[in-house]
């Protein structure tokens, strides 16, 4: 699709680099650790290639497709973490590749589009992917979206804790979520959001707290990202999602996870 950026789930083995640029280099010259696995879906070649020069040289492998058909026959293969991934492809296009990927936990989707309509963004939130980013944009914003994500995918360990709230459970130690005792299947956005409001079981989190935490401080102000994600998970936690008990809404201010907290016995008069 054409547009250009302005200049400058757990897998297998990383995919070969791009044709004549391999993965960053330490200074004594061998290859230093990639940061990670970076497939690009991507029909616009000019484009595909000022993708995949910025991405190797942050340090990532990147591993690209030209059209639909090959987008899933490399994501079939399971071995990317985070997927750059056009709309208008030919043969398949980008919408039915992000809905192949639904109920997947890796890999995370960045939908790169020069549809900008507020509509667009919300489909794409609403059927898996975790960002919207779109053409034309600066690579290094696209840098840091991709960081962003890979934070939220590989997580960070956490001291044993499980938080519950009816029949779902939250092991924060362990990085699962169950519901009636069977394991929910979360994207790396939906479980860090779904953490961060267990850690914090009984207390409204704002809008803004919540956004800049999952997110990052540019995402502080988009609540359509929010909202979206909220609905997800309460889909796949709820009894009913229309009537939530386990993500609450506290009005204007925020949610909250399980029934607000016990404030404790009043001070005495």
């Amino acid at each position: 699709m054409p547009g250009s950026p302005a200049p400058p789930r757990n897998g297998g083995p990383p995919p070969p680099a791009a044709d004549g640029a391999g993965p960053a280099r330490s200074p004594r010259g061998t290859a230093a650790a990639p940061v990670g696995r970076i497939l690009v879906v991507e029909d616009d070649a000019p484009l595909c290639r000022v993708l995949t020069s910025a991405l190797e040289r942050a340090g990532h492998v990147v591993d690209t497709a030209g059209d639909g058909l090959e987008g899933a026959s490399k994501l079939g293969s399971g071995s990317c973490e985070v997927v750059l991934l056009d709309i208008g492809l030919p043969f398949v296009d980008g919408w039915k590749l992000l809905q192949s990927l639904d109920g997947r936990r890796q890999p995370s989707v960045i939908v790169i589009s020069a549809r900008g309509d507020e509509r667009d963004k919300v489909r794409a939130l609403d059927l898996g992917a975790d960002d919207y980013l779109t053409k034309p944009f600066g690579a290094d914003e696209m840098l840091a979206r991709v960081r962003a994500v890979l934070r939220r995918v590989r997580g960070t360990a956490e001291a044993a804790r499980v938080v519950r709230c009816g029949e779902v459970v939250v092991d924060l130690g362990a990085r699962l979520v169950r519901r009636g005792g069977e394991e929910i299947r979360l994207s790396p956005t939906e479980y860090v959001l779904l953490t961060e409001l267990a850690r914090h079981a009984g207390t409204v989190m704002d809008h803004r707290t919540l956004l800049s935490r999952v997110w990052g401080p540019m995402y502080a102000g988009d609540r359509n990202y929010l909202r979206t994600f909220i609905q997800r998970l309460r889909r796949k936690l709820e009894d009913d999602p229309a009537e939530p008990t386990v993500i609450v809404t506290a009005g204007r201010r925020g949610y909250r996870f399980g029934p607000a907290a016990d404030p404790g016995p009043s001070p005495a008069p």
